[in-house]
């Protein structure tokens, strides 16, 4: 069960159909899954922040592991995964169950196929390349104070935003 060609060099596009997907899942339930767990217990805002700050600390490992892989030359995949499971913690049960199952087989399709990966050199280009993680982590640490829903909505948005725009160049040379 190997990464077909299409998964390989596609790869960022594969991984945005999974997020859409998991996000998507706020149509059939309104409420993350960090909420679902902590609307009943006797101090739900404490455990909401609680566990959003994990998440944080789980996407700030991540993003630093994938910087560092590509800046590197290598393989991200555990930076991946933990930022997956992090960057979950804002969608809905289902989306999250979804999000991760569809990163790990990501992952696990990618590692079979034995390719190693080619990544651009130098810490200003891994930095760029990784602007969206970087973006979902300043979110996280606004949102993780702030638990009000509207700012992580406007800060992800940006952040999208602000790594298509860093990466228009490499777009340009696919």
């Amino acid at each position: 069960m190997r990464a077909t060609n299409f998964e390989y060099r596609h790869q960022t596009l594969v991984h945005q159909l999974m997020v859409g997907a998991g996000f998507f899942t706020y149509l059939i339930d309104p409420d993350d899954i960090v909420w679902r767990f902590a609307r009943n217990s006797s101090a739900p805002r404490l455990w909401e922040r609680s566990l959003f700050i994990v998440a944080t600390v789980l996407i700030a490992i991540g993003a630093t592991l994938c910087t560092q892989a590509r800046a590197c030359h290598r393989p991200t995949h555990l930076g991946e995964l933990l930022y997956a499971i992090g960057l979950g913690s804002l969608m809905p049960l289902p989306g999250f169950v979804i999000f991760i199952f569809g990163e790990s087989l990501r992952i696990f399709r990618l590692r079979r196929r034995g390719d190693q990966e080619t990544f651009d050199s130098g810490w200003g280009t891994a930095f760029r390349r990784e602007t969206v993680k970087w973006g979902i982590l300043l979110t996280m640490i606004v949102f993780s104070i702030t638990l009000k829903d509207r700012h992580a909505e406007t800060l992800a948005v940006i952040s999208f935003l602000a790594g298509l725009l860093f990466n228009l160049p490499v777009f340009g040379r696919l």
